[in-house]
């Protein structure tokens, strides 16, 4: 009789142990479906902060994450997934980098940017830009203005910019000279070889391989005491002093569209352009207005009728 209740005991020992295996193996196969439920219920974004205040631009963008420009002198804060992402300075001018986030929520990036990026395996992205200086003394006019947003003249000063392939500046408001920049993630600049004022026939840009690019222009003498106004400036060079003489010396940089202005608030239909390889020539409908001649080794652009 014991015997008996000691394998009906037994046996339900074992049937209890099979379910209690069977509910374990169960819950197991279950935490395993469960696997990337809970991975994926994980932060999706985590809070990172980008500062670019020492950058000569007002304003940035990082594509794909803001919907417009922000400022930059201030340091910005983010919620950011993992993965690459870019950085924009200017409208379609895409700095010559990338940097990630982390599948913790830190920032890396390639060793090759540590000559103007810091804060690796930090949350806070520093964007210190590398050191470089525009020279542009010889110019009519205020100086150059970098293709962005909200920046400043510049006449000659030290900034820090970004690595980029594509940049472009302007000597007057809305003209954009027609050849570009490459700034090198070394710091150094890389032009055309033809606007090398080394090249033959000398070019307009000085500083190739250096951190220093200076802009020489090109020369040219304007002589309008024919166009019977109260002086003459060349527009739109910005800051450039109207000359009270009608006749002025001008140093530009290429560009589509020249104009003489030779009385306060009217710019003539007196235009003009200049090529990179520093060929001035009159736009067909200006023809009967200006001519175009060599004075003292010098360009000279003669008004030829009242403006």
């Amino acid at each position: 009789m014991n015997e008996l209740l000691f394998d009906a005991r037994a046996g339900r020992r074992d049937l209890l142990r099979g379910a209690a295996g069977l509910a374990a193996g169960a819950l197991g196969a279950s935490l395993a479906g469960l696997g990337p439920s809970i991975a994926q219920a994980s932060p999706l974004t985590f809070p990172v902060k980008i500062d670019a205040t020492r950058l000569v631009y007002r304003y940035f963008v990082v594509p794909g994450v803001t919907g417009t420009w922000v400022d930059s002198r201030t340091v910005q804060s983010f919620n950011l997934a993992p993965g690459e992402y870019a950085f924009q300075v200017g409208s379609g001018y895409y700095a010559d980098f990338t940097f990630s986030v982390t599948a913790l929520g830190t920032i890396d990036f390639s060793l090759s940017y540590d000559g103007f990026l810091s804060g690796r395996g930090t949350s806070t992205l520093t964007i210190d830009g590398l050191s470089v200086t525009l020279d542009a003394r010889y110019l009519s006019g205020s100086g150059v203005l970098l293709v962005a947003p909200a920046v400043d003249w510049i006449t000659h000063s030290t900034v820090r910019m970004v690595p980029a392939s594509y940049y472009s500046v302007q000597q007057g408001s809305g003209e954009v000279a027609n050849f570009s920049l490459k700034l090198g993630v070394d710091g150094h600049w890389s032009y055309a070889a033809a606007n090398d004022v080394a090249a033959t026939p000398s070019g307009f840009l000085g500083g190739a391989g250096t951190s220093t690019l200076v802009f020489y222009g090109y020369p040219l003498l304007v002589d309008a005491r024919a166009a019977g106004g109260t002086g003459v400036t060349v527009q739109p060079i910005f800051g450039m002093p109207f000359s009270p003489t009608s006749v002025a010396y001008a140093n530009l940089l290429p560009a589509q569209s020249f104009a003489l202005q030779v009385r306060s608030g009217i710019v003539s239909s007196a235009s003009f352009s200049l090529a990179p390889n520093g060929t001035f020539t009159i736009d067909p409908a200006a023809t009967s207005l200006l001519s175009l001649d060599t004075f003292h080794g010098l360009r000279r652009l003669n008004v030829i009728a009242p403006l």
